[in-house]
């Protein structure tokens, strides 16, 4: 087990270019700033109220001049993205503005920040609140996987043509593996409801395909990204998702990833403690340890987590009513 910190390998604290041009350019849209809410190597998010939309919003604001492979490769990826993505879960994309060198994602603000500073601040997420986060994280990341599977079915049958017209939208949106799953990149909006937010690193994946870049924090991505072999993105999420909710639950992390060797080590064995100083129920630990197999074939896959004896009885619900 290790302690928590914010820090990833896409960020850091370092300065962005300054941004005065393309937020006198929200100005004029009746965007206007109202702080930082934090910063990376080529971005900054800020708060922002929206006259039009009469409620504050968030602005992701991106440097572009750089020829960095993140601005090459990732950002139209992402960019394409996010204005396809539409999912209650899913922090949305209102709009795309171009000033250049900025680009600006004008998104849904979640007032209540992000579910490290949530655990942070009550040293864990007891199970049942857990239960209730959770739910809408793997509600969220279905999308991936709900109609790839539908689509292995007959297609002749009636049933299926049915369901998939009904949700032709996903048929977009199905195949994206979001590759950065994380405590810091689940947002929480006023109602504490899940949003899943940053898909930077994320891209569309055929299910049977492999990715070979590495994305994400070395916290919480895959040993078979740890080995820098090809991998499944999306069961290289489910293990990321294991690792969110051992930290959801205990407070800690379940690797110590300032030494890798070791950390990998313990992964391929398939070795995972618990805080003895944590009262966790036998069935969370069970869900944890299924999700976070060295075998990424052998990962309890989301349909199955949602039916696992700690999600069976919780029903997805999504508040309307704001969360103190």
């Amino acid at each position: 087990m290790a302690k928590m910190t914010g820090e990833s390998e896409s960020d850091n604290s370092e300065a962005v270019a300054s941004s005065t041009t393309i937020l006198k350019c929200l100005e004029k849209k009746g965007i206007h700033q109202r702080g930082i809410i934090g910063k990376g190597t080529f971005s900054s998010v800020r708060c922002a109220w929206h006259n039009q939309m009469q409620k504050n919003v968030a602005l992701k604001i991106i440097d572009t001049s750089s020829n960095s492979d993140f601005i090459v490769r990732f950002l139209p990826r992402e960019r394409n993205i996010i204005q396809q993505l539409n999912h209650a879960n899913i922090i949305k994309n209102f709009e795309i503005v171009d000033e250049q060198p900025f680009v600006c994602f004008v998104q849904e603000y979640a007032m209540h920040g992000d579910l490290l500073q949530k655990i942070k601040k009550n040293d864990r997420i007891n199970e049942d609140e857990g239960r209730f986060y959770f739910r809408q994280l793997i509600e969220a990341l279905m999308i991936e996987t709900r109609l790839c599977k539908a689509t292995a079915i007959f297609a002749g049958l009636v049933a299926l043509l049915i369901y998939a017209y009904e949700y032709t939208y996903y048929l977009k949106s199905i195949n994206i593996a979001h590759r950065d799953i994380k405590c810091e990149n689940v947002l929480l909006d006023s109602c504490d409801n899940v949003k899943l937010g940053d898909f930077g690193f994320a891209r569309f994946m055929k299910p049977d395909e492999m990715s070979h870049t590495f994305c994400g924090s070395r916290a919480y991505v895959a040993p078979e990204l740890l080995r820098s072999f090809p991998y499944n993105g999306f069961l290289a999420d489910i293990w990321s998702a294991g690792i969110l909710l051992y930290v959801m639950v205990t407070g800690f992390m379940p690797y110590d990833d300032r030494n890798i060797s070791k950390m990998l080590e313990k992964q391929l064995q398939h070795r995972i403690t618990f805080p003895r100083r944590r009262s966790l129920t036998i069935d969370v630990k069970e869900l944890i340890y299924a999700m976070v197999h060295p075998e990424p074939l052998r990962r309890r896959p989301y349909d199955e987590v949602i039916t696992s004896s700690w999600l069976a009885n919780t029903k997805y619900e999504f508040r309307s009513e704001p969360f103190p």
